[in-house]
C-alpha cells in the first residue's frame, strides 16, 4: 500500500458534541492522515465511523478532559492496536510501510 505523506494535526476541541461532522470535513480538507483532538468532553471508551474515517476516544468526566484519535479513510485498516491509558492519553498502534 502505497500512503505517500503522511500529516498529523492536533486539535483542542471544546466540545466533540455536535463537531464530528466538521472534524471529518476539515482533516479531509486540509489532507490530514491523523488528528489527535483534545478537550472531547464524551464519556466512554469507544470508536466511532464518520464518513469512513474513525474516531476513537475516551472520556472520563463529561466536565472536562477527554482524548480521541480521528484516522483518515486511507489508514482505517492500517491500525492494529488501541489502549486508552487515562483521560488525556490514548494510544494508537498502525503499520506504516512494509
Amino acid at each position: 500500500m502505497e500512503l505517500g505523506k503522511l500529516r498529523f494535526a492536533s486539535w483542542n476541541i471544546g466540545v466533540l458534541t455536535g463537531q464530528s461532522i466538521k472534524l471529518v470535513t476539515t482533516s479531509y480538507r486540509r489532507k490530514i492522515s491523523i488528528a489527535c483532538i483534545q478537550e472531547t468532553k464524551w464519556v466512554g471508551a469507544k470508536v466511532k465511523e464518520i464518513d469512513g474515517y474513525k474516531l476513537w476516544y475516551l472520556g472520563l468526566n463529561r466536565a472536562k478532559n477527554g482524548v480521541g484519535v480521528l484516522v483518515g479513510r486511507n489508514l482505517v485498516e492500517q491500525v492494529i492496536e488501541v489502549r486508552h491509558k487515562s483521560g488525556r492519553i490514548i494510544f494508537v498502534k498502525l503499520v506504516v510501510g512494509s
